[in-house]
């Protein structure tokens, strides 16, 4: 379950950077990131570690928008 939370934790770190779902959805497989934010990079680079198989980008979308997460109602 390791990665689950390693996932969150990088999800909850672009939130705080004022990324929304969308955006995370977006980029998450891109290669070069539009962003200037060291942290914001490197928090995408661990989603893409943590989301390298379908199934696991599958676990992100649920994760984003509909696990018990408030946060997806504002997006």
């Amino acid at each position: 379950m390791r990665e689950i939370s390693s996932m969150q934790e990088a999800v909850e770190k672009l939130r705080q950077k004022g990324l929304s779902n969308r955006e995370i959805l977006s980029n998450v497989d891109n290669s070069h990131f539009p962003f200037n934010d060291e942290e914001v990079v490197m928090a995408f680079i661990d989603l893409q570690i943590e989301c390298s198989s379908d199934n696991d980008f599958e676990n992100l979308v649920a994760y984003l928008y509909f696990e018990g997460n408030d946060r997806s109602k504002e997006q």
